[in-house]
């Protein structure tokens, strides 16, 4: 029989991590640590004490935490509700080994996760062929006027989010700004970053000011 496979699970919501440790728990996987920041999951990676760590896309500083995580040796597999492509290629340039949906099977999940163990790029045949699709039709000539506003690119409140985090200002004050909830601002956030291919806040400021003397 396979050794049982070690996971740390950071998920900002309580209902998805559970849902997830029962689910995987079946097919020989052990969830050792459940987090709602990846920050908390880094002590039991320096230890050596999981082999996988799962990241959901709505985790707050999704994209530096995948990279910090990869830095220090892990293995990590983002997740998340929706795989929007642009989102899919950010988080593995960031250093993820896959991305997982959650409307697909726990066994569909536990096969991911112990390709991510071999070395392997744990991702579905749909969202493969997206991001293939996806390279062999980027352009790096790409207009920053293609980032606004639309079915494409950035939606209406991702762009009012942007506009809004472009002042330095934190997650809480943007919720508060715009009366949605701080989940919804960290979701927001994230989605703009791998859309923007941004590496942080202040790059994805930086790209906004540009949008906007562009459309001047």
């Amino acid at each position: 029989m396979a050794p049982q496979l070690r996971i740390a699970l950071c998920d900002p919501f309580e209902i998805s991590r559970i849902g997830i440790t029962h689910a995987l728990r079946p097919h020989g996987m052990s969830v050792e640590g459940s987090f709602d920041r990846p920050a908390d999951a880094m002590p039991l990676v320096g230890r050596g004490g999981v082999d996988i760590v799962l990241v959901d896309v709505s985790c707050e500083r999704f994209l530096e935490s995948v990279a910090e995580l990869a830095e220090r040796g892990a293995t990590v597999i983002a997740t998340g509700v929706e795989a929007d492509t642009a989102h899919v290629i950010q988080a593995l340039r960031a250093g993820a080994s896959g991305y997982l949906t959650k409307d697909l099977p726990a066994r569909v999940w536990a096969e991911a996760i112990r390709a991510g163990g071999r070395g392997e790029i744990a991702l579905s045949r749909m969202l493969t062929t997206r991001v293939v699709e996806a390279f062999r039709g980027h352009s790096p000539d790409l207009s920053v006027m293609e980032y606004a506003p639309s079915d494409r690119r950035l939606t209406k409140r991702e762009w009012e989010v942007l506009a809004v985090l472009a002042e330095g200002t934190t997650n809480r004050e943007i919720a508060q700004r715009l009366h949605i909830s701080l989940e919804t601002v960290r979701t927001h956030v994230s989605s703009i970053l791998a859309k923007l291919e941004a590496p942080n806040r202040s790059a994805a400021a930086a790209k906004y000011r540009r949008l906007v003397a562009a459309q001047r």
